[in-house]
C-alpha cells in the first residue's frame, strides 16, 4: 500500500485570469501562477480528504469500480478503501 499524505490538496484559483491548479496549500502563503504572477486564491478542498492511502485528485480518470462491492475507489491504492479487495 502506498504511504499515507498528510497534505491536504486544494484547487486554486487566479482571480483575474480564472486560470486554476491543483496543489497543496498552507494558510498565510501566496500561491502565484507560474505563467501570469496573478496570486491564486484556494476555493475548494480536493477528495480524499487528508489523512488519506491515496494520492491521487478523485477525477474520473483516477477511479476505478471494485469488482465486489462496486464503489468508486482510487487508482492508485492496491486494495478497495470500502471492501478491502485486492485489485
Amino acid at each position: 500500500m502506498s504511504p499515507v499524505t498528510n497534505k491536504q490538496m486544494f484547487r486554486l484559483r487566479a482571480p483575474a485570469s480564472g486560470r486554476e491548479a491543483i496543489a497543496p496549500a498552507a494558510e498565510g502563503v501566496v500561491y502565484r501562477d507560474a505563467e501570469t504572477g496573478e496570486a491564486m486564491e484556494p476555493i475548494a478542498q480536493v477528495l480524499p480528504l487528508a489523512p488519506s492511502a491515496s494520492r491521487l485528485p478523485r477525477t474520473p480518470v483516477n477511479l476505478r469500480l471494485c469488482r465486489r462491492c462496486e464503489q468508486l475507489t482510487a487508482r492508485d491504492l492496491d486494495r478497495c478503501e470500502f471492501c478491502g479487495l485486492p485489485r
